[in-house]
């Protein structure tokens, strides 16, 4: 099945969107238009897939970019999202460039989801949610709450996917990681698993959030993931528009300094001459 739908918007090398299970594509609302202003971007609903499990979606997913003539794309995945990202990136064949991973789950284990999917929301955020999110989170669960018990049931059965620590290990690619250090549905422990298991990783745990970092902490982080992108995926320099600064709990070297980024700056072309991304 390769007709997965995706929403698309923006121009530029592309940023594939992968929401997590429960929560879906919404949780990419403000984060999409953002990244959109650089990039293209491509929300991925993975909703008719999510009772095949990681490896098959990945495999959708791939087939479906290859069909649209999408070769070495960034990919954003929120939840157990990062397990198809995972997949794409470490163990599927396909030519991925830089990764952001939010909330993530690791290659085993499921996260902590509750029965009914109104209590998975309440325990996924920190911050307030306005009622039209909490409707549209959980609008889809509360026409069919059979297909919320049949989704967590995937998860829970068992939807590792083991193979890919040679792959991680030997991984040069950036992967940043954010992880709420509030997170009820994926415990934080599993994001400094991840981290340890691939060198090239970069995490930071955001204060005060949890699961729905992207609702909880969004002026802070969604500047700072577009700027990652930029930076790592399209090799610009920094243009000082401004980022937040997070601690983060590992620093690998190459983030010391960004391509185009000197101790002498004179002689270095401007942003706007530079011929820039993976794809150029």
């Amino acid at each position: 099945m390769n007709e997965l739908p995706f929403e698309v918007s923006g121009e530029g090398e592309p940023v594939v969107l992968l929401p997590g299970f429960p929560f879906g594509g919404h949780a990419f609302r403000q984060l999409a238009p953002l990244l959109a202003t650089r990039f293209r971007v491509l929300t991925a609903d993975l909703s008719c897939v999510e009772g095949d499990g990681s490896r098959a979606q990945a495999a959708t997913v791939r087939g479906r970019l290859r069909d649209l003539g999408i070769e070495r794309p960034a990919l954003v995945a929120h939840g157990s999202g990062g397990r198809v990202a995972q997949v794409l990136a470490f163990g599927d064949g396909m030519d991925v460039d830089t990764v952001v991973l939010l909330g993530s789950v690791g290659p085993t284990g499921a996260p902590l989801l509750p029965e009914a999917a109104e209590e998975a929301l309440l325990r996924a955020h920190v911050e307030p949610l306005a009622d039209v999110d909490v409707d549209r989170y959980l609008e889809r669960w509360r026409r069919d709450p059979a297909a919320y018990a049949r989704g967590r049931a995937v998860l829970e059965a068992g939807d590792d996917v083991t193979g890919l620590e040679d792959a991680m290990a030997a991984w040069e690619q950036p992967v940043f990681m954010l992880h709420g250090d509030e997170d009820r549905i994926v415990d934080p422990g599993i994001a400094e698993r991840l981290s340890a298991a691939i060198p090239a990783s970069t995490l930071g745990f955001v204060p005060e959030s949890g699961h729905l970092l992207l609702d909880d902490a969004f002026d802070t982080i969604g500047v700072m993931i577009l700027e990652y992108l930029r930076a790592r995926y399209l090799r610009a320099p920094h243009d000082h528009g401004g980022i937040t600064t997070l601690q983060l709990e590992r620093r690998p070297g190459w983030v010391d300094r960004l391509p185009g980024e000197a101790d002498d700056a004179e002689g270095s072309p401007a942003p706007s001459e530079q011929e820039v991304g993976p794809n150029a």
